[in-house]
């Protein structure tokens, strides 16, 4: 007798893909009811560990808290592990940023230079304006003490030295017309560019020219987490953490000790900062803070009247607004 089609069809499917199923270790007993429902499971099954969401560290507003008037122009408090602003004020905002800028001309030393690196302070780096650091014309100094002379007692002469010892190694062919200072300059504005921080522009290694040179909060915070973030600049981070540096030059022109000028440095969970102010610039602040659950938050206060008191403030309330996951 014949057998029905569709008899004819089943035999065809379900045969080869039993044989199928005992070739890759399907269960013998399995029914053709369930060979559907068999294959639809996935091939490699994922512990519950592996397929577990990742928790996120994100706080809680406590309403209770009234919103921070701050009389900073601008100001920025940022989880940037969570890419979480905790507080945000004209952070798109162009203003100068004075000494900050050393933070920049820092980065851009140790793209080219190590720190036993050896320069010899110019009469044109001396000249620069304000007298911190005391350097004096031809002592040799490490790249480490100029940067410390730069990032501590914030001295312009120190930070003008390190542009033109950097710029000048650059600068290869000796009938070119180019200025180290100006070469070490565009490459600043070159890095920005790099990270698409496109609302910035340098005209000096230090911070002191304030009126073509500017930045914003959240291209200045930005560029802080690329710093926090890359091995290579371990150096900026370890003199930020100081509160004063001992430098003698190589040969016996002076000595130094540069100090300070961040008034947060040895106080706890303060990572590094940088102070600077021009009279048009104003005071400004940036500082890196460690937070709950291995957070770190960038602080960045601009175009204060009061920068240490507009930074406590604003670390004062985020601690009282915000309640982190335990």
């Amino acid at each position: 007798m014949k057998q029905p089609l569709h008899v004819i069809i089943s035999s065809f499917v379900v045969v080869p893909v039993l044989l199928l199923s005992y070739q890759i270790g399907t269960p013998r007993s399995l029914s053709q009811a369930k060979i559907t429902e068999y294959f639809r499971e996935p091939a490699i099954k994922h512990s519950s560990e592996e397929t577990k969401e990742i928790k996120r560290n994100i706080p809680q507003r406590v309403l209770e808290v009234p919103d921070l008037e701050l009389g900073a122009a601008t100001a920025l408090a940022w989880d940037f592990k969570e890419d979480f602003y905790l507080y945000a004020k004209n952070t798109e905002t162009t203003r100068p940023i004075a000494s900050l800028t050393k933070l920049v001309m820092s980065a851009i030393v140790l793209d080219y230079a190590q720190p036993q690196e050896l320069a010899t302070v110019s009469l044109k780096a001396v000249r620069n304006d304000g007298n911190s650091g005391g350097l004096r014309e031809g002592e040799i100094l490490t790249v480490n003490d100029l940067l410390a002379a730069s990032l501590l007692e914030s001295s312009n002469d120190a930070a003008y030295s390190l542009a033109e010892y950097v710029g000048g190694k650059l600068t290869t062919n000796p009938e070119a017309k180019t200025v180290p200072a100006r070469e070490f300059v565009r490459l600043m504005n070159q890095k920005f560019n790099d990270l698409n921080l496109v609302h910035t522009n340098f005209n000096d290694p230090n911070g002191l020219e304030d009126i073509n040179s500017f930045s914003t909060a959240a291209d200045l915070s930005k560029f802080i987490k690329y710093l926090r973030t890359n091995s290579g600049y371990s150096t900026l981070w370890d003199m930020l953490k100081l509160k004063s540096y001992h430098a003698e030059a190589k040969n016996g022109v002076a000595t130094h000790d540069f100090n300070t000028t961040n008034p947060f440095v040895g106080e706890p969970n303060i990572l590094g900062g940088k102070t600077g102010f021009t009279p048009r610039a104003l005071g400004n602040m940036a500082l890196v803070v460690s937070g709950p659950n291995n957070a770190e938050f960038i602080y960045l206060v601009l175009g204060s009247y009061d920068r240490e008191g507009d930074m406590r403030k604003l670390i004062d309330w985020v601690n009282q607004a915000w309640v982190w996951p335990q």
